[in-house]
């Protein structure tokens, strides 16, 4: 085959996908950007740090456990800022993007057979995989940049009564955008592997749920701390992000998140989209 008569890549649908995606993921990233806003407005003074290091003693252990554990016992304003990044319901934030973009934009066009109309046009399999994979990756870090961004602006809105380190919360940023990242390339490997919408949304939040719940009790649950190093989350969570870059750990990750998303790649290339 000339090269003149390749498919060229579809430009002009990853751009209809990003502004398809731009809505949900504006009001996503609102909500996280106000949620780490609203975290800085509690914890700013000393006064409402004690009430809610107070409120926070009061809940369930493996609750404290999901929003910091021991490290929220400090009072450190630095460490209950981290709140923000960990909460979960900013989980289930970018759990809904990063489980939702695959599945929206190749389980459900295949099942509403729009996938046929696509690639009715000189385009390959192999260009609308990449496609949705890369709005599925840009729009998980501009995600993480945004609740960067919430931190940076309360930081220069509140007065604090002790020097907030930036650079360690862009570091937390960045490590967990390639976490969700990583579970975004197993939902890609999910959505190509499934022929239902709700079959592979259900698949996989079970998968980041699970992942989620594990390294969570395991924290919180003694006998069951063996279980930490089964889940992705152990690469970051009980990393010394305080300390520096996890970059042994970092590489880890990406290597996952290629080795999934070069499966589904495979597996979108050689499936029969329509049978």
């Amino acid at each position: 085959m000339s090269r003149s008569s390749r498919p060229r890549f579809p430009f002009v649908l990853l751009r209809f996908w990003f502004a398809r995606v731009f809505p949900a993921w504006l009001g996503i990233g609102l909500l996280i950007f106000l949620m780490q806003i609203g975290v800085a407005a509690i914890v700013h003074d000393n006064l409402n740090v004690r009430t809610f290091l107070a409120f926070i003693n009061m809940l369930p252990s493996i609750v404290k456990t999901a929003l910091g554990g021991d490290m929220l016992d400090s009072g450190s304003m630095t460490a209950l800022l981290t709140v923000g990044y960990q909460h979960p319901f900013v989980m289930f934030l970018q759990m809904v993007f990063v489980v939702g973009v695959p599945a929206g934009l190749l389980t459900a066009e295949v099942q509403k057979g729009s996938m046929e109309l696509i690639l009715s046009r000189a385009v390959a399999k192999t260009h609308v995989y990449v496609c949705a994979a890369i709005v599925a990756v840009v729009g998980t870090f501009g995600l993480v940049l945004v609740m960067f961004a919430g931190t940076a602006a309360a930081v220069n809105l509140y007065t604090f009564t002790e020097p907030i380190d930036l650079h360690l919360f862009f570091r937390i940023a960045m490590t967990s955008g390639l976490l969700a990242s990583t579970f975004g390339a197993f939902a890609l490997l999910i959505a190509v592997t499934f022929r239902r919408f709700y079959a592979a949304v259900g698949v996989a939040v079970a998968f980041l749920t699970l992942n989620y719940f594990v390294a969570i009790v395991a924290q919180w649950w003694p006998d069951l701390k063996f279980l930490r190093k089964a889940t992705l989350f152990y690469l970051i969570y009980y990393s010394d992000l305080w300390q520096g870059w996890p970059v042994r750990n970092m590489a880890i990750l990406a290597a996952i998140a290629l080795a999934a998303a070069g499966l589904g790649g495979l597996i979108w290339r050689r499936r029969d989209l329509f049978v």
